[in-house]
């Protein structure tokens, strides 16, 4: 799945839901009022966080902002107890960080790791209870009874930490977003002759018969910025300790573009002392060039023993997803 809207971090409203009241009722009979037989009310529902392994981001709890669990029932006649209230559950990605504070200004942060973990944040209100509850040998006909306590609202903010696989670097304009759609049978909309299309990173998944891995797409480098300077700082944290960087070039007028491009692309990463050997290099936009540069652009992948390279992938995308699956496992 492909994501155009990359939230990692976002802050969120949860309430737990409140405790139903409990129940003032008497038995009717012939002559005169019976037995207390007031029920207890239900209790709130829970806030409830659980990890999902299909989602990757943060983006729809961006929007929502605000979550609340379902109210408890209040207690009925004949001693009936009112029914609890839904939980309310957030479905989160893996490697989610949640920090909060409790009513005791304790700061508590908790990590979802595995999928279906289960997190209970904030547990709803116990329900009141009815007069029945309170009757005893000395008060056979009590109107006591107690309400419902009123549930927890808490700020919480989500942070993701989560682990990428795979990145994607390349200038501006370079087809990083058509290969990232491409490697994950996703379509997205490419504006065409706008230089910098993708100004927040693009997340997908390459998914096998035996696990997904997560692909970045980083916000083109710029070329005019110093070194250090040309990918964000915010997200050099999903390159660090990616598996493979596939660095996409393309050469639309000669080849001495490659050498240009690809030094930008090697310095930013060395900057950073980000320490890869699995490098896939893609060549794009080169139907201009004359086959005798290709041939001296591919003898010089040979002598710097540079093992991966793609020129049409299009047409050879099962190979470059064979190597990447290779490299990875």
């Amino acid at each position: 799945m492909l994501y155009k809207n990359f939230i990692d971090n976002t802050k969120i409203i949860c309430k737990s839901g409140n405790g139903g009241h409990g129940c003032v009722n008497f038995l009717r009979t012939t002559k005169k009022i019976g037995k207390p037989n007031g029920g207890n009310g239900g209790n709130g529902g829970n806030i409830i966080f659980i990890g999902n392994k299909n989602i990757f981001n943060l983006y729809y709890l961006n929007k929502i902002k605000s979550f609340k669990a379902e109210d408890g029932y209040n207690g009925m006649k004949n001693c009936k107890t009112g029914k609890n209230g839904k939980d309310c559950i957030i479905y989160v990605p893996l490697y989610t960080e949640i920090y909060y504070s409790n009513k005791f200004n304790k700061n508590n942060n908790i990590l979802i790791k595995y999928h279906k973990q289960k997190e209970y944040i904030i547990y709803g209100g116990k329900g009141g209870k009815g007069n029945n509850y309170y009757k005893n040998s000395y008060n056979q006909k009590t109107r006591k009874y107690s309400l419902g306590i009123k549930g927890t609202k808490l700020n919480i903010e989500l942070k993701l930490n989560f682990k990428i696989d795979i990145s994607i670097l390349g200038l501006p304009n370079s087809g990083k977003t058509t290969l990232l759609s491409k490697i994950t049978n996703n379509k997205k909309l490419i504006i065409d002759n706008y230089e910098y299309t993708t100004i927040i990173p693009n997340l997908g998944v390459y998914k096998n018969k035996y696990n997904n891995y997560l692909i970045i797409d980083i916000p083109a480098i710029k070329k005019k910025y110093s070194i250090g300077k040309r990918i964000n700082k915010k997200y050099i944290k999903y390159i660090i300790n990616n598996k493979i960087i596939i660095f996409v070039i393309s050469i639309i007028k000669n080849i001495k573009e490659y050498n240009l491009q690809y030094n930008i692309l090697i310095n930013e990463i060395k900057y950073y002392n980000i320490k890869n050997n699995n490098i896939i290099i893609v060549i794009t936009k080169y139907n201009n060039i004359r086959n005798k540069e290709i041939l001296l652009l591919k003898n010089k992948f040979f002598k710097k023993k540079i093992k991966y390279f793609f020129f049409d992938y299009k047409k050879k995308i099962n190979k470059l997803k064979k190597i990447i699956y290779n490299i990875i496992n």
